[in-house]
């Protein structure tokens, strides 16, 4: 967590009271599923020019009393359940770095995530979402007088982690069982069939992840919002869909006519078979990604049930 971004000089009250509220929610949608660090001295952070974080969020007088005592003391509470980062995990944290070229000072949790992410773990900062703050995303952090620099996810809502998961396809060497293992978090929208594997492609693992990665973002992200849209109609979804760089389509009349190619496209799934009838392909002839239609078996989401080179059509 970000203890630099609780900057809360030029704040109406109301402004303020609703901005905690919207980290509050954020902070303890995240722990219900993650644990959050915060530096040790959090609590010493200026966020007005006359008042520490802690006593903002604890006193019953002064500059903290602008705000319901209530979210306020809900902030504290929250803040109390994150565990706090282990200063010899990173003991040349530098206290100062550049966001987007933008100085931040005393700002020694930023230091700590990018001295991690530079040692190759890649690290989200979670942030209090006012205006003036940090651009929520991936945004380039580096040490000062041009030092060494990564990438570092900012996010103000924990509906934004699921952007940080899929960003570690790209920025980290990951093993193919560990992309099942992220799935879940990255695309919360659907469920991936446990007899999913790479091998069943044309081509290597490393050669198609991330084209995977980018179907299955696609899928998460706008294909039941599309098919809402259009009706359900094929033609629609496509071209939406399609401007996002994905080749998708449901089965053709001819296949589906022939119910001994169909069956190859139902999958077991918790004792329950599903048919995928749209699919993705990387190429006109080879590597196909199977799918449903949101399924109410599955809460809505979409089951991905089968990686493979080419069915019979």
């Amino acid at each position: 967590m970000d203890e630099t971004s609780f900057d809360f000089r030029g704040l109406t009250p109301d402004q303020l009271t609703r901005l905690l509220d919207d980290f509050n929610d954020a902070l303890g949608g995240i722990l219900r599923e993650w644990p959050v660090a915060t530096a040790e001295w959090w609590y010493e952070h200026a966020c007005t020019d006359d008042c520490g974080l802690s006593d903002f969020l604890r006193m019953r007088e002064g500059p903290g009393a602008v705000v319901s005592p209530d979210v306020r003391r809900r902030t504290a509470i929250l803040m109390d359940r994150c565990r706090t980062w282990d200063t010899d995990e990173t003991p040349d944290a530098p206290d100062t770095v550049h966001i987007a070229g933008k100085v931040h000072e005393f700002a020694w949790t930023l230091g700590h995530a990018l001295r991690r992410t530079l040692d190759g773990r890649t690290t989200a900062c979670l942030v209090f979402p006012s205006d003036g703050g940090v651009t929520s995303g991936w945004q380039p952090v580096s040490l000062p007088s041009g030092g060494a620099g990564a990438e570092l996810y900012f996010l103000s809502t924990d509906r934004e982690l699921a952007a940080f998961w899929r960003g570690l396809y790209e920025r980290e060497n990951i093993p193919e069982h560990r992309f099942f293992e992220l799935a879940a978090d990255a695309f919360p929208e659907l469920v991936l069939a446990n007899s999913l594997s790479f091998r069943k492609f044309d081509g290597a693992y490393r050669e198609l992840h991330l084209w995977v990665a980018k179907v299955l973002t696609v899928l998460n992200d706008h294909f039941a919002a599309s098919l809402k849209r259009h009706d359900g109609l094929p033609h629609g979804v496509q071209a939406e869909l399609g401007r996002f760089g994905v080749d998708l389509s449901p089965e053709s009349p001819n296949t589906r006519a022939k119910e001994k190619a169909m069956r190859q496209r139902d999958v077991e799934h918790d004792g329950e078979t599903y048919r995928c009838e749209w699919h993705a392909k990387q190429h006109p002839a080879r590597n196909r990604v199977h799918f449903t239609l949101p399924e109410q078996r599955l809460g809505g989401r979409v089951l991905i049930g089968i990686f493979v080179d080419h069915l019979d059509t």
